[in-house]
C-alpha cells in the first residue's frame, strides 16, 4: 500500500485486522437523495505502527492532535478535516480545520463565526451536536437545497454546495471520548462527491487514528 509523505521516510504500514460490516452499508445509498445524517459505526481499527504511536504520545495533545490529521490527509481519507472540541467549561469550539495543504485559516474562521460555538453543545449545534447529543458518531451525504432547514451549519453549506445546492459528498462526524465513552470532541472528515467514501484501508485505518488520538487528547 502507497502512502504519501510517510512521516521521518517510513512507509505508513498498517496490519490488517479482521473488518466487520459498518452498522449500514454507504454503496447501498442513493447518493441523489435528499440530505441525511445517519447514525454509523466505523469498522474494527487497524493498528497503528508502534514508531508513529510513541512519537504522537511525546508530543502535547494538540501537537499530536494536528500530527494524526496530517496523517488521515496522506492517506486521502479528507479534503479537509474539522476538530470541534468540548473546552473545560463544558462549551464546543473549533479547534482547528485542515486541508491537504495544511491549516486553513481563513476557513476556520469563517466557520467559527457561527452562533453555537462557545455554547454548551445541544442537537442544534451542527453536525457535531448531533452527534454529541446522539452519543453517536455519524455519516452525513445527500443532496443539500437551496435553504433547506438541515443539521447543516450554514456556513459550512455554503463552502461544500455554494448558494445553489447540490451534493455535499460525504461527512464522517466522529466522536472523540473518554475510556469510559464521555465525549472530549468531534473530528469530521469531509470528502467530495467525486471521491465516493472511505474505501479499501481508510475506514480502519481512521478508527485506529480516531481510537488514539481519543486517548491523547
Amino acid at each position: 500500500m502507497r502512502r504519501r509523505g510517510a512521516p521521518d521516510g517510513a512507509a505508513f504500514k498498517i496490519e490488517r485486522l479482521n473488518i466487520p460490516t459498518p452498522l449500514q452499508s454507504v454503496k447501498e445509498i442513493d447518493p441523489t437523495m435528499a440530505l441525511h445524517v445517519i447514525p454509523f459505526n466505523m469498522p474494527e481499527p487497524m493498528e497503528i505502527p508502534a514508531h508513529i504511536v510513541e512519537q504522537l504520545r511525546q508530543m502535547p495533545a494538540g501537537e499530536a492532535l494536528r500530527k494524526g490529521m496530517g496523517l488521515l490527509m496522506q492517506i486521502e481519507a479528507a479534503d479537509i478535516i474539522l476538530y470541534e472540541r468540548i473546552d473545560e467549561g463544558g462549551l464546543l469550539q473549533l479547534e482547528l480545520v485542515m486541508g491537504r495543504d495544511g491549516a486553513m485559516a481563513e476557513m476556520q474562521d469563517e466557520l467559527a463565526s457561527e452562533a453555537f460555538y462557545g455554547q454548551a453543545p445541544t442537537a442544534a449545534s451542527g453536525l457535531a451536536g448531533q452527534a454529541l447529543e446522539q452519543e453517536q458518531s455519524l455519516l452525513v451525504m445527500g443532496q443539500l437545497e437551496v435553504a433547506e432547514d438541515s443539521a447543516m451549519p450554514s456556513r459550512l453549506a455554503t463552502r461544500l454546495v455554494g448558494d445553489g445546492g447540490g451534493n455535499v459528498g460525504f461527512l464522517y462526524v466522529l466522536r472523540l471520548t473518554d475510556g469510559d465513552g464521555k465525549s472530549k470532541g468531534v473530528m469530521t472528515l469531509i470528502r467530495g462527491a467525486t471521491e465516493g467514501p472511505l474505501n479499501h484501508e481508510q475506514p480502519n485505518i481512521t478508527e485506529g487514528m480516531r481510537r488514539l488520538l481519543s486517548e491523547l487528547l
